[in-house]
């Protein structure tokens, strides 16, 4: 005896184009080719423009700044960390050495300069703050 498949209930059935794949994929890639990317096109004054606002030497748009490293967002947030006393101000200034290097080494693709020295100059502050500190306490505690 053959046992037939049922509909779901309600009479509706399998939708019309069949079932969806199985996954994720990207647009256009079930069982379509995908469309071709469309040229920078326009004439020659709008290729002219766009080619004056790209930065030729970075390849960002004139006028934006490169993203600052890792390393300078460290050291910027480590100097203002004054308050958790001389821990943070070696963290600070070696920071701000190591991005000042990278920003030296790529300035095309490195930025933060100023956010490293600024970090640096926090955790020498920071460290000023805390033998300032630590020499009051002694000369109270003598």
């Amino acid at each position: 005896m053959l046992v037939r498949m049922q509909q779901p209930p309600g009479g509706y059935g399998p939708p019309r184009g069949g079932y969806p794949g199985q996954g994720y994929a990207q647009p256009g890639q079930h069982g379509q080719a995908a469309a071709p990317h469309k040229p920078i096109t326009g004439s020659a004054e709008t290729m002219a423009l766009h080619a004056m606002t790209i930065d030729p030497k970075t390849g960002l748009p004139k006028g934006e700044k490169l993203p600052a490293s890792p390393a300078a967002v460290l050291s910027l947030v480590c100097g203002i960390l004054l308050c958790l006393g001389p821990l943070t101000g070696p963290a600070a200034i070696v920071a701000g050495l190591v991005a000042r290097a990278q920003a030296q080494r790529k300035p095309h693709e490195v930025g933060g300069q100023g956010m490293a020295l600024v970090g640096i100059l926090l955790g020498i502050l920071n460290l000023l703050l805390c033998a300032v500190w630590l020499i009051y306490y002694l000369s109270i505690a003598a």
